[in-house]
């Protein structure tokens, strides 16, 4: 496990634990603590992050940044088994901690990541030996699999926390942006460059509810994506925060002059 430079004394209490869990979890779950100072470099002490990829001063996922800026870690104090990805698309199971100083204010988020794919494998084969047996008229007739049991790592309600998303553990801060610009403009169905003010507008909204601006150098990140200035997105994002003050105002009432 590494650590960072010197943090919070709050946070730094925590730091011992991400490698006694990296130690018993083992080589397949990485732990992760992050903090809430820079999303930009947020990953502060990591054990077995060659899982993902990520390293000392990696920036928040997605997920988190969600999370933050739409204040859910008022509702909870954590959520349980989200469904999360490598940039490499490998997929891995996740839940995360919120974690509070004396005052009750979240300083940083525990995260520990299980990759189950040796699980999922294990179940696929064990269906087909099932299905095997079946045909052969072998299998045990009394038994019926009445529905299936969270393997390690699957998700089982639990306090109303677990929460069915997907999570990208981005390397460096250009993926957390460009992951969710692509996301956005798949669901759009235009290519960034080809959107027009409305569009932009649009996508721009998106990506300031998902917390993207928060990680710093993301407004540049974007403006290149939709071929524009940097001041230009400013001035969408100003449009689309007056407008959240000022729920009257209307952002399709009123174009954005760019």
């Amino acid at each position: 496990m590494r650590a960072s430079k010197p943090i919070s004394s709050s946070l730094q209490l925590f730091v011992p634990l991400v490698d006694f869990l990296g130690k018993i979890l083992g080589p397949k779950t990485e732990v992760v603590l992050q903090s809430v100072k820079d999303f930009s470099h947020s990953v502060v002490a990591i054990a077995n992050g060659n899982l993902s990829g990520r390293t000392i001063g990696s920036p928040a996922t997605d997920l988190v940044l969600h999370i933050w800026q739409n204040h859910e870690y008022d509702q909870h104090n954590y959520l349980t088994h989200c469904t999360s990805y490598t940039v490499q698309g490998h997929p891995m199971v996740s839940s995360t901690l919120f974690l509070r100083n004396s005052r009750g204010r979240v300083i940083g988020f525990l995260c520990i990541n299980f990759d189950n794919s040796a699980f999922r494998q294990a179940s696929q084969e064990l269906r087909r030996a099932s299905a095997y047996l079946d045909a052969l008229g072998l299998a045990d007739p009394t038994a019926e699999l009445k529905d299936d049991r969270a393997l390690p790592g699957q998700s089982e309600a639990e306090n109303g926390t677990d929460r069915s998303t997907r999570e990208v553990l981005s390397v460096n801060t250009d993926e957390v942006v460009t992951h969710n610009i692509a996301e956005f403009a798949a669901d759009l169905g235009i290519p960034p460059v080809r959107m027009n003010r409305q569009e932009r507008l649009q996508l721009i909204m998106r990506l300031n509810g998902s917390g993207v601006f928060l990680v710093k150098g993301s407004v540049d990140t974007v403006a290149r994506a939709l071929g524009i200035s940097a001041p230009s997105v400013y001035r969408y994002l100003h449009t689309i925060r007056n407008a959240a003050a000022d729920p009257d105002q209307s952002t399709s009432a009123r174009p954005v002059q760019l």
